[in-house]
């Protein structure tokens, strides 16, 4: 995939998982601490949700560390959540 582009993945996504919030991006320059959805498969999808602050979402903070269903659309290594609710 060239640089700047991102990838869309079809449509909405209803997926699964636990609100986490720790080191996101391994050990590249862009690595850095973020709210992200660890699913049940192991997948970590960083969590922004749509009409929400990107940078620092208090609506986000208070998920961490419960189960959660997120509705939304999967854009490269983020979630664009549209709905969020619990399990």
């Amino acid at each position: 995939m060239k640089e700047g582009k991102k990838k869309s993945i079809g449509a909405d996504k209803v997926m699964t998982g636990r609100v986490v919030k720790g080191p996101f991006g391994g050990v590249s320059k862009s690595a850095h601490e973020a709210i992200y959805l660890e699913t049940e498969t192991g997948e970590k999808l960083k969590l922004v949700r749509v009409g929400g602050n990107p940078f620092n979402d208090p609506e986000l903070n208070k998920l961490v560390g419960k189960s959660v269903q997120v509705k939304g659309k999967v854009v490269d290594y983020q979630l664009m959540a549209k709905e969020i609710g619990p399990v």
